[in-house]
């Protein structure tokens, strides 16, 4: 994996952020999936 300061996984990103609850992440969670996938299409589509 790539290590940049612009792009974080949500596993990094949730391990950065460990305030973030439970309930929080089950909402995030998606969203968060959805920015990784679009990016990652993104990064192939160049």
């Amino acid at each position: 994996m790539i290590t940049t300061k612009y792009y974080q996984t949500w596993a990094e990103y949730l391990a950065a952020h460990p305030e973030i609850s439970f309930k929080e992440e089950k909402v995030m969670a998606p969203v968060m999936q959805k920015y990784e996938d679009a990016f990652f299409d993104f990064i192939m589509y160049l």
